[in-house]
């Protein structure tokens, strides 16, 4: 056995059609003169070492960095890739990595040219040794010419497809896979119309193995050309996701079902705008979209004793069930203070000792404002919060930043000092959580200044609904939320 294995390496070696490589960690070390004419390189460029990572294109470096850690941590890979030559030629390729020896890290590499630029599709002397080599590859594998033909099939796409290898091979492919036809005929109408690839595309369909479940299949097309250049057909490199996209689609059900519920909880601990003679008030509560843990977003709207109207939103640090307890005992105290006549400065001074005595400290943070709605005078504090929006009734908007005060609960002893503005009739006040200010890549300020231009353009006749739900609209723009979002505003109507 010794023999045959060092004659079939000698084969392989010295072979026309398949390159074949040995390396140091990602360091081509040998190569025989099909692998160097695959890689566009020579032995002068091979005697300093070829990099590996150099050789691959950018969009899939990433992809072989994986691949190289399974061979690795496994022994092997198969691997459907692409390498790119200096003159910035890609050429798809199929190899099989082995790792030969650990430390230090040595593999030997196998690589069959899929492009087919020097040979015609499916016949060649050396096509047996190619043959071999995608038998055993776990991934399925056909050559189609352009008339849309199975020219060669290994056993692993044969198997998906519900057939033998012979039943597929010189047969028309949607005469024998129809249920694949809408998804997969239009890829390889492309690969043959324009002569590029087609990669990673998902193909669903039904097959004669499992003829009443739709499957799915990764799919990747490459170009097969003559030695002239023509267009010879496409070379199909598929693997069977089907349970994956399963397990894939139940989760995220799983995961959408799981979502609603803690928003329901969430939403459920939330009270109830009333209705008022001289104020429209609107509050909005969005829970994160990307994530299923519950935060600890709040809004409270209260009657004062002296018949002021206070709007508090608030922020208790971190998620989940601890997050959502740790909300209710602030948002219980913080309503308390306000009905036992506190004023807003007062009533953050109390939570935050609350807050800070606890013997698992949090943080928090608030905006309170009382609204006189018989005057339009505010009287505001803030503790750690995103500052309040005034929006005149001619759409003009200003930050009211001046009352800033520590986060509820840094320090035990922390003051609090309260702003005053004015609310003319048309004009409207927006308290809200970071969450609508604040996007991945930007500062702080430009979220802030993307809120405000959103104010600012809201529509303040049509009412206070529609002036949230355009700022929601213009800040949020549709796009995944990685926190929740609260935005209460009050909008006065008579003087």
């Amino acid at each position: 056995m010794a023999a045959g294995l060092v004659a079939g390496a000698e084969a392989l070696a010295s072979s026309r059609v398949v390159g074949v490589a040995t390396g140091q960690d990602g360091v081509i070390r040998e190569a025989n003169d099909e692998m160097l004419r695959i890689l566009g390189l020579d032995r002068e460029q091979l005697s300093a070492g070829i990099s590996w990572v150099a050789c691959t294109p950018a969009d899939q470096i990433e992809r072989d960095a994986r691949g190289l850690q399974d061979v690795a941590s496994q022994g092997g890979a198969v691997v459907a890739k692409e390498f790119i030559r200096p003159d910035g030629t890609r050429v798809p390729v199929l190899a099989v990595v082995a790792a030969v020896e650990q430390t230090p890290y040595r593999w030997v590499a196998v690589v069959a040219d899929l492009s087919g630029r020097d040979r015609k599709l499916g016949r060649d002397s050396d096509a047996a040794i190619v043959s071999a080599l995608l038998e055993e590859a776990p991934v399925g594998f056909a050559l189609i010419d352009a008339d849309l033909r199975f020219v060669r099939v290994n056993r692993e796409l044969a198997a998906m497809n519900g057939h033998a290898v012979a039943e597929l091979e010189g047969r028309r492919v949607f005469d024998v896979v129809p249920g694949a036809q809408a998804d997969a005929e239009p890829m390889l109408r492309k690969v043959l119309d324009s002569g590029e690839p087609v990669r990673d595309v998902a193909v669903r369909g039904w097959t004669a193995a499992r003829p009443d479940a739709l499957g799915t299949w990764l799919e990747t097309f490459f170009p097969v050309r003559g030695r002239e250049g023509p267009m010879l057909g496409v070379a199909v490199i598929a693997r069977d996701v089907t349970q994956l996209t399963e397990l894939r689609d139940q989760l995220q059900s799983t995961v959408h079902r799981q979502r609603a519920a803690l928003i329901d909880l969430q939403t459920s601990l939330l009270p109830v705008v009333p209705e008022l003679e001289n104020a429209q008030v609107c509050a909005r509560y969005l829970g994160a979209s990307t994530t299923i843990d519950l935060g600890g977003d709040w809004y409270d709207v209260i009657t004062a004793p002296d018949g002021r109207l206070a709007l508090c939103v608030g922020d208790v640090t971190g998620h989940g069930l601890a997050a959502v307890g740790a909300m209710a005992r602030v948002s219980g105290a913080m309503h308390a203070y306000v009905c036992d006549g506190y004023g807003p400065a007062d009533v953050l001074e109390r939570v935050n000792r609350l807050v800070a005595d606890r013997s698992s400290p949090g943080l928090a943070t608030a905006a309170l404002a009382f609204l006189d709605m018989s005057t339009g005078v505010v009287e505001l504090a803030s503790a750690g919060h995103a500052p309040p929006l005034l929006r005149s009734a001619d759409g003009s908007v200003s930050v009211l930043a001046a009352a800033r005060g520590l986060l509820l609960g840094a320090r035990a002893n922390s003051s609090y000092e309260a702003q005053h503005a004015v609310v003319a009739p048309g004009g409207a006040l927006l308290l809200y959580t970071d969450g609508l200010v604040e996007r991945r890549g930007e500062t702080l300020d430009e979220g802030t200044a993307r809120l405000t231009s959103a104010l600012a353009s809201a529509p303040g006749p049509a009412g206070i609904d529609a002036m949230v739900d355009h700022v929601l609209k213009m800040c949020l723009a549709g796009d995944p939320r990685s926190d929740d979002v609260c935005a209460l505003a009050a909008l006065r109507t008579a003087g």
